[in-house]
């Protein structure tokens, strides 16, 4: 990013007194030194007219249009799954443009001004240190030489001084393979012990940087540690996880709140209806209490009448006498059917005897005396 703000920073001056030819061909141009740009893709060339081909730059600004439609591409897929996450997560606010976006940019050149003098500030210290190491490889090779020619020197007077020697228990010379045994055994104990110290330096060195690496690691600035921050993190999500678990259990709640309201708007709307169904009620319990007490006060006349009824039913019941007896009205009914039939009994009685008394008499007359 920052590389790609340098080249469009960056801008190619030609003054008026350098040369510029273009063939007939109309193929290539041939341009003078301070012409190229430190990126050009034609350089190449040290001194002297450099031929540009036309078609190496025509296909390099297709292979870069191209670049720049697949980063638009995946520009937008990025952009909409940052917005698809951002709506997840409920934080639509910051899909909204910004207000201060100039100054955001003008912010976002300066840190990159910034980033390029820190850039060159770290290669020039990386120059230095190479140099430095430099001089201190120079330094270790001459005190190396120094230290092994004083050592060969060492070696050589013991060598000369050890050999005559006599042992002063069994006095007997010591052979030179004895002593050349020592001074090799010497030498060997020697470089065991430089590679040791060697590696107790370095190891001591590498312990000191990581010690100090470490340090500066765990400490973010004054009076602020890693373990610190580490606990602040662990504390912020578990605050976020609770945040999350709260605006879930809001969520409910509102929506808890929301069905409540309608609910109460609905009882109010039937406690309304109610009300005005009370009204009528008691409007029509009126009505029914001044109907009730008329009714009452007919029901008194109505027992009076049946009263005078029913003292006028006994005293017509007394003089009815036997009418008023169900079984005697049964009888006398039966008698009565009884009557009736031995009545039409009496006539076909009545009937047969006439005839046969006709019969009789006409008997008589035609009988001779």
């Amino acid at each position: 990013m920052a590389e790609s703000k340098k080249r469009k920073g960056k801008k190619k001056v030609k003054t008026g007194s350098e040369p510029e030819e273009e063939s007939s061909s109309g193929s290539s141009i041939s341009v003078g030194d301070d012409d190229l740009d430190v990126d050009q893709i034609g350089r190449g060339v040290a001194t002297g007219q450099i031929t540009i081909n036309r078609d190496e730059y025509l296909q390099a600004y297709r292979d870069l249009g191209n670049e720049i439609k697949l980063l638009q591409m995946k520009n937008n897929i990025l952009h909409r799954r940052l917005a698809e996450y951002y709506k997840k997560r409920k934080l639509e606010h910051v899909l909204k443009p910004y207000d201060g976006a100039p100054d955001v940019e003008e912010k976002y050149n300066q840190k990159l001004i910034a980033y390029e003098d820190l850039k060159e500030r770290a290669e020039r210290e990386t120059a230095d240190i190479w140099s430095k190491v430099g001089t201190v490889e120079n330094t270790f090779t001459e005190r190396l030489e120094h230290a092994e020619t004083k050592f060969a020197g060492l070696q050589t007077l013991e060598r000369t001084t050890g050999t005559g020697l006599i042992y002063s228990k069994k006095g007997k010379p010591i052979a030179d393979k004895t002593v050349a045994r020592f001074l090799t055994l010497q030498k060997r104990k020697s470089e065991q012990a430089s590679a040791l110290c060697l590696r107790y330096i370095r190891a001591r060195n590498a312990v000191a940087e990581l010690e100090a690496i470490v340090k500066k690691l765990e400490t973010l600035g004054p009076g602020l540690y890693v373990y610190q921050y580490e606990q602040l993190n662990i504390d912020n999500q578990n605050y976020m996880t609770k945040i999350e678990e709260r605006e879930d259990e809001l969520i409910k709640n509102r929506a808890k709140c929301t069905e409540h309201n309608q609910i109460l708007a609905h009882i109010r709307e039937k406690m309304n209806h109610t009300d005005q169904v009370i009204d009528f009620t008691e409007c029509d319990l009126g009505e029914s209490e001044i109907e009730y007490t008329r009714a009452r006060e007919d029901l008194g006349s109505v027992k009076t009448r049946r009263n005078k009824l029913r003292w006028a039913l006994e005293g017509e019941r007394i003089k009815a006498g036997l009418l008023t007896r169900k079984d005697l009205l049964r009888d006398f009914q039966d008698a009565t059917d009884q009557v009736v039939i031995l009545r039409k009994r009496k006539e076909n009685l009545e009937k047969q005897i006439i005839q046969m008394n006709g019969q009789l008499r006409e008997a008589r007359k035609t009988v001779p005396m």
